[in-house]
């Protein structure tokens, strides 16, 4: 019975496997790293270079800080995924831009990009949205090119029920799905018929707009007082930390700014794991005591540490060998032993 189980499993087809990283510059929190051997640790990063796997589930994602600490992670925290221009995706149907809420992104089973929602006004949604990997970012968009000129004067529809699809031809092609449960603020303007299908154009506050057909009987006539105002914005806003005292330097203790040569690996104590590399030029903050073979990173611009001062990089050690103190590249000496 076993063998024959192998032998089906063996005969199903391969499926391909998802290679999708995005990229991006952004403030990301609960970066959980975790060491053999060694307590789960906590960082966060502050408008820094990433790439997110955004990965085929809701909860966990995997990250790669990339600058100027590298190093890998996972993450339950939201991503704040974007589009990185405005452009035309899934055939046409669709004008995204980067003011619309992206959310639920997931690569596709055949690996080839990635299935997205956006929220593109407020209480509405396109969803089922197929993308290529590199149509979206993380952290924020930029402006681009104008919006299409999708002007249209015909008859006005709201939709029928809370959620309809709007597709690329008559009775199929490339189509997205609008829920609007709330119906809309502005309403769809007709452009022609066809074989009991409407085409329309709808436009939304984030600047998004659709164009495509829908079946006649999932719109309705547009009444008077049928459309509510109401606000929309990007949900994803982060606080920022401020900065915090360390305590003074103890005797014969050198803390302050130091280059740290890039390609440097980072270790958890002094001969512990490697959690990370340098691997951009930073002016960083280390703690060091003439004769010792380490010293100790205590800040890293854009990361926060998990301990009671945020600011404080906790198990950041490199070898001694592999750091400039200030003053050190300009009298070959070490501070306090001219």
């Amino acid at each position: 019975m076993r063998a024959l189980v192998l032998l089906i499993l063996l005969a199903l087809p391969n499926v391909a496997a998802a290679d999708c990283e995005v990229r991006g510059v952004a403030t990301l929190e609960r970066l959980r790293v975790r060491l053999p051997g060694e307590r789960l640790r906590t960082l966060a990063v502050t408008d820094l270079p990433v790439a997110v796997r955004p990965g085929r589930g809701n909860r966990y994602r995997d990250v790669r800080v990339l600058a100027p600490f590298s190093f890998a992670a996972r993450t339950d925290a939201p991503i704040p995924w974007t589009v990185p221009t405005p452009e035309l995706v899934v055939g046409g149907v669709l004008w995204l831009t980067p003011g619309a809420d992206v959310e639920e992104v997931r690569e596709d089973l055949d690996g080839d990009g990635v299935t997205v929602r956006a929220q593109v006004d407020a209480g509405v949604w396109v969803g089922r949205i197929h993308l290529p990997c590199d149509a979206i970012a993380v952290g924020h968009g930029e402006s681009g090119p104008p919006p299409p000129a999708w002007e249209a004067r015909g008859p006005r529809w709201v939709p029928q029920h809370d959620r309809m699809w709007i597709s690329a031809e008559p009775g199929g092609g490339p189509g997205v799905r609008l829920d609007a449960p709330d119906g809309l603020r502005s309403p769809m303007i007709e452009i022609e018929r066809r074989d009991g299908y409407v085409r329309v154009v709808a436009r939304f506050s984030s600047g998004a707009m659709v164009r495509g057909w829908v079946r006649h009987h999932d719109l309705r006539a547009l009444g008077d007082g049928s459309l509510v105002e109401r606000p929309f914005r990007r949900s994803m806003e982060h606080a920022r930390h401020a900065l915090c005292r360390r305590r003074p330097p103890r005797r014969g203790e050198y803390v302050g700014p130091a280059h740290v040569t890039v390609g440097a690996l980072v270790h958890s104590r002094p001969d512990g794991t490697e959690w990370a590399s340098v691997s951009e030029p930073a002016v960083f903050t280390v703690s060091w005591r003439p004769g010792e073979a380490w010293a100790r990173i205590v800040h890293v611009p854009g990361l926060r540490g998990d301990g009671r001062c945020a600011e404080v990089i906790r198990r950041a050690w490199v070898p001694r060998s592999a750091i400039s103190l200030q003053g050190e590249r300009s009298s070959g000496l070490l501070p306090g032993l001219e």
